[in-house]
């Protein structure tokens, strides 16, 4: 990561509140230095921890990666959520690792979160 503010986040609400069948988009992008096949990745959650995988649209670029997280807005509220960035784990497994001059042992581990509260969700008038 190039720096600590390299999580940018943003959502389409107005003071935690949205109309009736609104779209409500949560917006995650990073931008990392380098290349190669150590990148970061990014994941959903709820609040209690459950992963989000319906509505969720990821696109990678040169040196930064956008994910998109959309909700109908059709309930009467939507449940806070988080969107985390993180480095995944090069796994070694005996006999089956993967064994070459250039695979790198000293990866960090990273991780950046950004949190989003609860959306209210008021009745849209017709």
């Amino acid at each position: 990561m190039r720096d600590s503010d390299s999580l940018a986040s943003s959502v389409n609400v107005v003071r935690n509140t949205a109309a009736e069948s609104d779209i409500v988009r949560y917006t995650c992008s990073v931008t990392y230095a380098g290349s190669g096949k150590i990148i970061p990745s990014i994941r959903w959650q709820s609040s209690g921890g459950v992963s989000i995988t319906d509505g969720i649209v990821t696109t990678p670029a040169e040196n930064r990666i956008d994910s998109q997280y959309t909700v109908d807005a059709g309930m009467s509220s939507i449940p806070s959520c988080q969107c985390e960035v993180f480095i995944p784990a090069t796994v070694v497994n005996g006999s089956s690792a993967v064994v070459a001059d250039h695979v790198a042992t000293n990866i960090p581990t990273y991780t950046d979160s950004r949190s989003f509260e609860e959306v209210v969700v008021t009745c849209k008038l017709f």
